[in-house]
Formats: structure tokens, C-alpha cells, sequence
């Protein structure tokens, strides 16, 4: 035992060394997975990965400043350990809160900084000169490194978002829009719309007046354009946030990324020149890895900086069509772009069905829901109370399916229509109105109940339309069940594991808390009570869709913007397209504008769910 730790403490500073460079090239190319991915396993690697780079390459600084001189050729790696600490492309903060930590980096650029010079300071004299040329050389690239990470830190915080100008996003893009409806085209009117979807990120009221028509430019009433023109838009708005895609579409961040190669090149090129022959071997063969790995990474990073949309789109304005062919060719490559036929973000709708963990009769579908049943029976086995093994619900029973078409595209109609008509009226809610007359009079304040007794409300009828035998199942019957099925479980999933994104009154643990000893019965029997369709037809089915569509919709108008921001590094929800298509319509940050319901209209607010007066009684 004694041998394996001496051999570790002769090699530590080496092991340190590779474990920094291995990864950075971790988090490179899996830091933008976040995007697209709801994987909690890939989170977590990750986020590991994100605190453990700086903390390793902290303590090697640290470790060089002590031992430098038991280790020659150690003195070489500080500069690269700078590189290490400037992060990589793909990921420059982990959650929107790592942003505002930007001061703190640069104290530590600072720090870490006089801790290389010392280290260099202590060599003078007893190395090589072309070595220490080329170690200036990679710490010029390395001071030039981490000051990239901190400016990308500064613009991805809500502060400096704020303070962006307009022209940030303004490229002139309208001279080479037209009416073409191919996906070029399409990448062209999403980046032209970004300034209006950086207002929306940074709430800045002016920009939500309720306009009530689409204000993205030239977009025809089409589902699959409009979806794909949000994706870019939030994919876009995910890589000014969370990766150093701001900063690199500057001419200051493009110059000082030229210098820092060119740097790092040089350096490479002095090292071949100089005099390895009195350090060892590995100690050498490690310096080759940093430097080739280095490049290889660099290469990778001009790679991805040639295939984004913002490239693409500014050669092409320039008409640099040969490299404008080359960055289209990289954009819309399925291994490092943005395919036509690729999703943007997850893709994925959350669902939790609180009914099933209420009666325990859902039928266990995946492993985590049969450890679940486990857990049930172990429970009651054992005497433990319900209450006490819901958070392991949470975790076992939440499920993500595919955000199949119909959902996706009976919300955006739904938007369009509230958008359109702005329901100053009472709608018609001839089979459901009773439960929602009821449901708002009594929890007319209280969302997260309100959500609690439609869910319930919604997984009653839809088990009375599977017993139903009153009418044939036909296929958009079915369409029309499933639809409302998901929606309704999403808002659960929504309150049970994202309250913040949702307007509560209450927190999400004290409604569901609650909801056993003071709800579950009173709402059991009003559901009974209020004489809803015995037998559901399609009628009801659509009244419940549109229930939840508006309630969906007075979720996405109160929720705030830093939110929806910080979803983009998770994943991405579906609220955060609703949000973003109503305000693309004029409905934005106005909480005194958008209500839920209301005993009397008033012609100056929008209701999303206006029920005739005789209901408030």
C-alpha cells in the first residue's frame, strides 16, 4: 500500500495534468448536449465535470507554485493550466446563477495569474530559453483564454442582457430574406426576429402591448415554420447565455481568439525547436498531448464557430458565397449543426398522474415505476404514511415521453386564438362548465388547486370515455384523448417537480400536502356532485383540451422570464414555446393584463378562462 501512494505522489502533478486536459475535452463535447437532453445522469457527469475543472486546475497552480522544483519540466504546464481554467466553447456556465459569478472569476484570473507568473518567476535562468519563449507565448493565450470565459460570463447575465443594444442582434439580414419557405430562409427570419426575443427574455415592457398578430416577420399561419422559428430563436438564445457564442460573434472576441491560436501555434513551434533532451520523456510526451490536444480542440472549436447561424448568415450577407456554402454545409450537417429534420431542444414532455398515485392503480410501466410500487408496498408494510414517500414518487413516477405533433400544434392554435379574439366574452362550456364554475369560485386564487382539480377532474372522464361504449372510437376521438390525457399530467408534472415556473400562491408541497386532508374529499364529491357527462363524448374531450390549453396559457403569461432561461440548460419545456409565441403576439411581463377569471369582464384584460357570471354566486 505504502508503494502504490508513494508512486502516486510521484506522479501526481502528472496524473493532475492529464485529468485537467481530459476534462476539458469532457466538456466540450458534451456541453451543449444540455440543449437537447433531459437525462438527469448526463446532468450530473457534467456538473461534476464543470466544478471539478476549476477546482483541479486550481490545486495543480497550487501544487506547481510548491513542488517546481521536484518536477523540471512542470513549470512549462502553468500557462496550460490558464488554458484549462478559460473553459471551453461548448459551456461557460452551467445554471444562469454562474453567470452572475462573473467579478469572482475575474478575481480569480487575477490570482491565478501572479500564481503562474511566480511559478515562471522561480524557473528563470534554469531553463531552455526557447522553453520559456514558448511558455509566454501560451500564457499570453491563457490570460486571453480565461478572459473570454469571464466576458461570456458578464453577457450571459440577466444584468448585462439588459443593457445590450439593439444592434447587438442587428445584422442587416432583410436583403437576403425573401419569400422562399425553405429551411435557409427560415434560419434567416429566426435570427432576424432575435431582438424581439431578447426583449422578451429581458422583460422590457415596451415590447408587450397585446398586438394580437404574429410579429415575426414574413411568417405565414403554419404550425411546423413557427415551431422550427421558436427553436432557433431559444437555441440561439441558449448559446448568448450559456456557452461563449455571444463573445465570438464580436469582432474583439474574433481578434483575440486569432491572437490566442496563433499563440498557442508559435508556442508549439518554439517547443519543437528547443532543447527537450535534458527533461524526461513523459514529461515531454505529456507537453505534446497539451499542445496537440489543445489544437486538435481548437480546430474542433473553428469547426462549430463555422457552423453557426450567425456565421452562416454573415457571410452571406457579405456574399462570401464559398464560404457561405461551407458554413450551410456545417450548419445543417446532422454530427455538429442544426438539421432541418432535427429537434432543437428535448423534445420531451414531462408527465406525472397524481390520480394513479392517489387510488395506486396506474399500471407500473418502466423500472423506476415498478421500484416504485416497491416502495408502496414496502411503505404500507411497514406503516410509513403516504405523505412521507411522495417526494420518491416525484422522482419515480415522473416520466418524459415525445412531444408528439398534435400537442405541440393544438396549443399553437389555441394561442393564436387567444391572441386573436383576446376572449373579452364568456365562452361556451356546456358539458365541463359546472366543475369550472365550481373549481374558480372556490380556488379561483389558487392555481396550483385549480390545476389539482382539473387533472382529477380530466383522468375521471377519461375513464369514463374508455368504459364509454355510447360512441365508436374514432381515430381523431382518440387523437383528442391522448392529447387531453398529456396536458393535463404536463401541468401536474409542472407543479409536482417546476413550481417555479408556475404563478402559485401557495408552494407546490403545501397545495399537495393539503390536498389529502382538506381537498381530496370536498373535490371527489363536487366532481359528483355537479352532474358532469355521464358519458363523455367528443363534445366534452374538446372542452377539456381547451380548458387546459387556457390554462396553460395564463401559466406561460405569468411566469418570469429567468425561468424559461434557465430551462433552456435543462432541456427546454413546452411552456417555454407558449410563453415565447405569446410574445411573439404582444402578451408579455403584464400580470395585471392576463387573468384567469373574473365575476364581471373587463374590456382592458384578457381572461383565459371567462365563465358566464351566474357562475359566481
Amino acid at each position: 500500500m505504502e508503494n502504490i501512494v508513494k508512486l502516486f505522489y510521484d506522479w501526481e502533478i502528472q496524473l493532475l495534468v492529464l485529468l485537467s486536459f481530459s476534462i476539458q475535452t469532457f466538456l466540450f463535447f458534451t456541453g451543449g448536449l444540455r440543449r437537447c437532453n433531459t437525462n438527469m445522469l448526463l446532468r450530473l457527469f457534467i456538473w461534476i465535470a464543470y466544478l471539478g475543472a476549476d477546482m483541479l486546475a486550481v490545486y495543480a497552480l497550487g501544487y506547481l507554485a510548491r513542488h517546481e522544483d521536484a518536477h523540471p519540466m512542470s513549470f512549462f504546464w502553468a500557462p496550460f493550466l490558464l488554458i484549462h481554467l478559460g473553459g471551453q466553447d461548448t459551456i461557460t456556465a452551467f445554471a444562469m446563477e454562474d453567470n452572475k459569478l462573473w467579478l469572482r472569476h475575474l478575481l480569480n484570473l487575477m490570482v491565478q495569474t501572479v500564481l503562474a507568473i511566480y511559478v515562471f518567476w522561480k524557473s528563470m535562468g534554469r531553463h531552455d530559453m526557447q522553453l520559456l519563449l514558448s511558455g509566454i507565448f501560451v500564457f499570453v493565450a491563457g490570460i486571453i483564454k480565461y478572459g473570454e470565459r469571464i466576458w461570456a460570463l458578464r453577457c450571459g447575465s440577466f444584468e448585462s442582457l439588459e443593457d445590450l443594444s439593439e444592434d447587438q442582434y442587428g445584422y442587416s439580414l432583410q436583403q437576403v430574406i425573401d419569400e422562399d419557405t425553405g429551411y435557409s430562409n427560415t434560419v434567416l427570419l429566426g435570427l432576424s426576429s432575435m431582438q424581439d426575443a431578447h426583449e422578451f427574455f429581458v422583460a422590457h415592457a415596451e415590447y408587450f402591448f397585446g398586438s394580437g398578430y404574429f410579429r415575426m416577420p414574413h411568417v405565414k399561419q403554419g404550425f411546423n415554420r413557427a415551431l422550427k422559428l421558436m427553436e432557433i430563436e431559444l437555441g440561439v438564445m441558449y448559446n448568448d447565455i450559456y456557452t461563449k457564442a455571444f463573445v465570438l460573434r464580436t469582432r474583439s472576441g474574433i481578434i483575440l481568439r486569432y491572437i490566442s491560436q496563433m499563440c498557442t501555434i508559435v508556442a508549439f513551434v518554439v517547443f519543437l525547436e528547443g532543447n527537450r533532451g535534458s527533461y524526461g520523456s513523459i514529461d515531454v510526451a505529456i507537453t505534446y498531448v497539451l499542445f496537440i490536444g489543445g489544437l486538435l480542440l481548437e480546430v474542433c472549436a473553428v469547426t462549430c464557430l463555422m457552423a453557426s447561424p450567425w456565421t452562416w448568415a454573415w457571410l452571406k450577407v457579405r456574399k462570401c458565397d464559398m464560404l457561405a456554402r461551407l458554413s450551410w454545409f456545417l450548419f445543417s450537417s446532422p454530427l455538429i449543426g442544426w438539421p432541418e429534420e432535427r429537434s432543437l431542444w428535448s423534445n420531451a414532455l414531462g408527465q406525472y398522474n397524481f390520480s394513479g398515485w392517489l387510488e395506486g392503480i396506474d399500471q407500473p410501466r418502466f423500472c423506476n415505476q415498478q421500484l416504485m410500487s416497491i416502495v408502496k408496498g414496502a411503505a404500507k408494510f411497514f406503516g410509513v404514511g403516504t405523505k412521507k414517500i411522495f417526494w420518491m414518487s416525484k422522482m419515480l413516477e415522473t416520466e418524459y415521453i415525445k412531444a408528439d405533433t398534435q400537442t405541440m400544434e393544438c396549443l399553437f392554435e389555441g394561442v393564436s386564438r387567444f391572441a386573436v379574439k383576446h376572449l373579452h366574452d364568456p365562452g361556451e362550456w356546456s358539458n365541463i362548465g359546472p366543475i369550472l364554475k365550481h373549481a374558480l369560485y372556490l380556488y379561483g386564487n389558487d392555481f396550483g388547486r385549480t390545476i389539482v382539480l382539473m387533472h382529477l377532474t380530466t383522468e375521471l372522464q377519461l375513464k369514463k370515455h374508455h368504459c364509454s361504449d355510447m360512441e365508436a372510437k374514432t381515430e381523431d376521438t382518440i387523437v383528442l384523448v391522448e392529447v387531453c390525457r398529456k396536458l393535463s399530467r404536463y401541468m401536474m408534472y409542472l407543479l409536482v417537480t417546476h413550481p417555479s415556473l408556475l404563478p402559485l400562491n401557495k408552494s407546490a408541497p403545501y397545495t399537495l400536502d393539503n390536498f389529502y386532508n382538506q381537498i381530496l374529499h370536498h373535490a371527489l364529491s363536487m366532481i359528483n356532485f355537479t352532474q358532469v357527462d355521464p358519458h363523455p363524448g367528443k363534445e366534452t374531450l374538446e372542452e377539456i383540451k381547451e380548458a387546459w390549453i387556457r390554462l396553460i396559457i395564463y401559466a406561460a403569461a405569468k411566469s418570469r422570464p429567468e425561468m424559461h432561461a434557465a430551462q433552456l440548460a435543462k432541456g427546454g419545456e413546452l411552456l417555454t414555446f407558449v410563453w415565447l409565441q405569446l410574445g411573439h403576439y404582444g402578451f408579455g411581463p403584464m400580470d395585471a393584463r392576463i387573468q384567469l377569471t373574473s365575476k364581471r369582464s373587463n374590456s382592458s384584460i384578457f381572461y383565459t378562462l371567462l365563465l358566464p357570471p351566474d357562475g359566481f354566486v
